[in-house]
């Protein structure tokens, strides 16, 4: 667990410097720890608040990365975007964010057991995107989330994971009370496929959600003058269904708890799916590594870092967004 020790250090360390970074501008909080480890660890789970604190409390937008420990480049990748708009110096500067016009909450890392121990799972053997407990209409048998045992993959568990339960107060606590606004969360993950996808809710069934008419505005609205046409847009159900999806859960409770006549705000969650597998043909020994298909081959690691600034950038924009510019 060494090395992945080390670089779970480095990320921390790289969070710590976003927050002198930003200064006045940067917060850091935590919402919780991970699962215990076998050699007794536990890791805090750090948010980063950043922006006016009016500006968060009434128009958040939110990142989300580090769901699965393997998945690392997503981590780097937010990371990397933070430091670009928030560095007085770099091309990429928010000033939106300084004058008061956005408010941007992130976990850089949900799963840091995870990432120490380098597996996709969380400390105990359960995978976080199959362990909300929405059971799926027809999910892939064992791909799509097993019951069986956490000594192989995709364990759903059998309650919700501190990780999960962290998420979900992270949510309740940013996003759940604002009335009447867009609420737009994007989670960055890596791994599947060999295009980059962006998917929202549902994974656990065919069937559209009652956002669909906003998720394809949303779609239009990245592929707006061509600018974002590398991804593909659509309900993750569209290219395989799953168990346990932690945005179809949070995603249903605000849609039955929270959604009234007097506050129709949309709770919009989105999934980055960067397709990770483009460069097998060229590197066909990353199937051999244990993190070789969830990350670029290393050569390609800073280009693909680098690739995603843009589109998180129009992705945090929409925080300046009225609600009536979505209905």
């Amino acid at each position: 667990m060494l090395r992945g020790l080390r670089r779970l250090n480095r990320y921390e360390k790289r969070i710590l410097d976003i927050v002198k970074i930003g200064g006045k501008l940067v917060r850091l909080n935590q919402f919780g720890f991970s699962r215990k480890t076998e050699e007794g660890f536990r890791f805090p789970i750090h948010c980063l608040e950043i922006g006016n604190p009016k500006a968060i409390a009434k128009r958040p937008v939110g990142i989300v990365a580090g769901v699965h420990g393997l998945e690392t480049v997503g981590i780097r990748i937010v990371l990397d975007f933070l430091e670009y708009i928030l560095h007085a110096k770099s091309s990429g500067f928010l000033k939106e964010i300084e004058k008061g016009k956005i408010g941007l909450v992130v976990i850089p890392i949900l799963n840091p057991g995870g990432v120490a121990r380098k597996t996709r799972s969380n400390p105990a053997g359960v995978d976080l995107m199959r362990n909300s407990g929405v059971e799926a209409e027809m999910a892939p048998l064992f791909f799509g989330g097993q019951s069986w045992t956490n000594q192989l993959p995709y364990y759903k568990g059998k309650s919700l994971e501190p990780e999960s339960k962290a998420l979900f107060r992270f949510l309740n606590h940013y996003f759940f009370h604002v009335q009447n606004s867009i609420l737009p969360v994007l989670d960055v993950h890596s791994g599947f496929g060999t295009i980059d996808h962006v998917w929202w809710p549902y994974a656990k069934t065919k069937t559209p959600c009652a956002d669909t008419s906003t998720f394809e505005k949303l779609a239009d609205f990245f592929k707006d003058g061509k600018r974002h046409t590398r991804f593909k847009f659509g309900p993750q159900s569209e290219t395989y269904t799953t168990h346990g999806d932690l945005w179809d859960r949070f995603y249903d409770y605000f849609q039955t708890k929270l959604v009234t006549e007097k506050n129709k705000s949309k709770f919009l969650p989105l999934t980055l799916e960067v397709g990770t597998w483009s460069d097998l043909k060229e590197n066909p020994s990353k199937l051999f590594r244990k993190r070789g298909i969830f990350n670029p081959a290393r050569e390609n690691k800073f280009e693909t870092i680098t690739t995603y600034r843009d589109f998180l950038r129009d992705f945090v924009l929409l925080a300046q967004s009225d609600l009536k510019d979505w209905e």
